[in-house]
Order: C-alpha cells, then sequence, then structure tokens
C-alpha cells in the first residue's frame, strides 16, 4: 500500500529553527503555565515583534508584563483587581442594574461552585 496519499493530507511541518521573541530577552518573565488549562496556540507563537522599532516593542511589551488571574482566589489577592471589583460593583449598584436587598426569612441563598 501507498502511502503517498496519507503523507499528501498531512501538513508540512516547518524546518525553521524557533527562536524566542526580542521583546523577552531584556526582561524575566513567568514561565508558561504546564496546567491543561494552558492555550494550545498561544498567539505569541505566531506573532512577532522584531520588525518594531525598539520603542514600539518597549510598549507592547507594557501590556504583556502582567498575569492576569483566571481564578477568584487569584484576583482577591491582587489591590488592583479588589479595586476593579469594587468600581463594577459600585456601578452596578449605582445604575440599578441590580439592588442589593436583605433575602426573605423563609428562603435559603443558592450555592456556587
Amino acid at each position: 500500500p501507498s502511502n503517498a496519499l496519507t503523507d499528501s493530507l498531512l501538513p508540512r511541518k516547518s524546518g525553521r529553527t524557533l527562536k524566542p521573541s526580542i521583546w523577552l530577552t531584556d526582561y524575566i518573565h513567568p514561565p508558561l503555565p504546564s496546567t491543561s488549562n494552558a492555550c494550545l496556540y498561544p498567539i505569541s507563537h505566531f506573532v512577532s515583534y522584531s520588525h518594531l522599532p525598539t520603542h514600539f516593542q518597549s510598549f507592547l511589551a507594557s501590556f504583556s508584563a502582567d498575569i492576569e488571574p483566571t481564578s477568584y482566589s487569584q484576583a482577591i489577592k491582587d489591590d488592583r483587581w479588589i479595586k476593579a471589583m469594587n468600581l463594577e460593583i459600585k456601578a452596578l449598584e449605582q445604575n440599578h442594574t441590580w439592588d442589593v436587598v436583605d433575602l426573605p426569612p423563609d428562603k435559603v441563598p443558592i450555592g456556587c461552585k
């Protein structure tokens, strides 16, 4: 049996040598998460800033410097996220998107996961 048909259906693997992004060379950055929730195709594998002037690379790197929390328990440890959550709740209360009220005496609050 010929494998020519099977081989033609498989994507070609690049022989190009992979290098870390230039904007990471001057910074200490945390390792990528090794959990099963990690992104299979991170954008950093497909986007390069090497063609941009250094000052633009620095500007873009400033957006990538912070790690966004992935859970409430992580967010509650960061003062910036606490402030953002409080501002969001305040805005929802001010425009009456919701109103916080006491639970009726004959009702039981629902839980969460």
